[in-house]
């Protein structure tokens, strides 16, 4: 006999089975703390954010309608939480790290050098093009997971990452170096 099925783990959670909620934050705590830490860029804040998706999902496991995955569910209700912390968080000054210093041989500097690239090429996108690049490419959701979870068509997440995709690849081959390039879709001049 296989894994019991998220569906009958959730059930019988919502029933009180403390050992079924344990199972299913088992199998969906890396998936969640991974929705955290994109929002939150900082460990602590990721696990806490983690723990209250699972305590705010045990008490509203009854109202899960199976109408997304059990693992979508639990990204919106970390999500939602994450943009409640962020509308009462503060600005955070972030400073670039001295590359010279942190690494030891010019290779190691160079490949830390590029993934502070990334990072700040990361940072520079929009935020909905940024959110939606990382659910799709570095978490793993679908178009269609991702949309869910966002509340946008599909097709949306689609012109989201290619955009970021894009904006990227401008940044990291060194064009646009000054800045993105703003269409008038984009509510740019023009």
């Amino acid at each position: 006999m296989g894994e019991p099925t998220d569906a009958a783990l959730a059930a019988s959670a919502a029933g009180g089975n403390t050992g079924a909620f344990e199972m299913l934050m088992r199998r969906h705590y890396a998936a969640v703390w991974r929705i955290a830490f994109l929002s939150a860029r900082e460990e602590m804040a990721a696990e806490e954010l983690t723990q209250d998706t699972f305590v705010r999902a045990y008490g509203a496991l009854a109202g899960w309608r199976g109408d997304a995955s059990l693992r979508t569910w639990l990204a919106m209700i970390c999500r939602r939480l994450c943009i409640d912390r962020a509308r009462l968080k503060q600005p955070e000054l972030v400073i670039a790290p001295d590359l010279e210093a942190a690494a030891g041989s010019t290779s190691e500097t160079e490949a830390l050098a590029d993934r502070f690239d990334l990072r700040a090429a990361l940072d520079r996108l929009p935020a909905d093009d940024r959110e939606a690049f990382l659910l799709v490419h570095h978490y793993g959701y679908s178009s269609f997971e991702t949309a869910t979870l966002l509340g946008v068509p599909a097709s949306t997440v689609r012109s989201r990452v290619g955009r970021a995709r894009q904006r990227l690849a401008d940044a990291l081959t060194g064009r646009h170096v000054t800045g993105w390039p703003v269409t008038a879709q984009e509510g740019g001049p023009g």
